[in-house]
């Protein structure tokens, strides 16, 4: 298992690889554009070829790139769904040129709109997705909250999509605070034995290639996206020893989205800890809530 952090790459790769390093970063995470538009950025051959160099001069992976918030491949809106798409596309061929290994991103939600045919319009939008996608990354499906009548916030549902798919290019992004968001209690051996039975009844050990690593203050089964720092929360330090201790999934890439990008460093020496590696992080230190999901949403910009 590696860690890390989603690092910003607006100041360039340098400073992106810099910063992974210095917060102790073994794999990252980043986003290929402006997670809040649908602009898509134009791919800079230069630029992405010594983001490469880089990251492997340093061995720093895998890379995930995360695709824009604004994604909704459920939407029964024609124009939504359409401009999903062309950003999807668009940072799978992107990874593909720079070589990055894997793209994760959010189903979207099936609104008012009726679920089976939802289910049903996800299921082709994938497969059309995959079938005319650049050889090489791995399409990542990440587990939702279950906010919103959100698609993919049940692993049963996951699974079925990817039978469905049929694409051995599409794996899983298991989100710890989504899964305690969406009724998984994860918080202590049991639960989590419980949790990985369903995830390996389901979609298979060998789909899952990442982790978000988040813990979160809400209660279970609230279906509320609101992430906190590693072992602070309601997972706690025996939720994710379980979770990080697991062999069925000593072979991802454990990824933290946490509030406050000054607390990276101590995250992810967390998660090194309790996996059982590493030195002991500092005494915890109390700091402000943030606003929900990853450090985009907390009034940090990242680009």
């Amino acid at each position: 298992m590696r860690f890390g952090v989603h690092v910003g790459i607006g100041k360039g790769f340098v400073k992106t690889i810099e910063e992974a390093r210095t917060k102790g970063c073994e794999c990252i995470q980043i986003f290929a554009g402006n997670p809040r538009a649908f602009k898509r950025t134009k791919f800079d051959p230069a630029a992405w070829g010594e983001f490469r160099k880089l990251r492997e001069k340093f061995d720093i992976g895998p890379t995930v790139i995360h695709t824009s918030y604004l994604v909704n491949l459920v939407t029964p809106n024609e124009e939504l769904q359409r401009l999903s798409i062309a950003l999807v596309a668009h940072d799978l061929e992107l990874a593909s040129r720079a070589g990055i290994e894997y793209v994760n991103t959010h189903l979207g939600s099936y609104g008012e709109g009726d679920r089976d045919a939802g289910f049903a319009r996800v299921c082709k939008t994938l497969k059309s997705i995959m079938k005319r996608a650049a050889t090489g990354p791995m399409l990542l499906i990440e587990n939702a909250a279950g906010a919103g009548n959100a698609c993919g916030g049940r692993i049963d549902e996951i699974g079925t999509i990817l039978k469905k798919v049929g694409s051995s290019r599409i794996g899983v992004c298991l989100d710890t605070a989504h899964a305690w968001a969406s009724g998984y209690e994860i918080a202590t051996p049991k639960g989590v034995a419980a949790f990985l039975a369903e995830v390996g009844k389901h979609i298979g050990f060998s789909r899952v290639r990442a982790l978000h690593t988040n813990d979160t203050r809400v209660e279970l089964g609230a279906k509320r996206d609101l992430h906190w720092h590693v072992g602070e929360g309601k997972l706690g330090p025996t939720g994710f020893r379980s979770v990080l201790q697991s062999n069925e999934l000593a072979h991802v890439a454990a990824i933290c989205e946490t509030p406050d990008s000054a607390m990276d460093a101590r995250n992810v020496a967390a998660l090194k800890r309790f996996a059982g590696r590493g030195t002991p992080a500092t005494k915890a230190r109390k700091s402000p809530a943030k606003s929900e999901h990853s450090r985009t949403a907390s009034g940090k910009k990242r680009t």
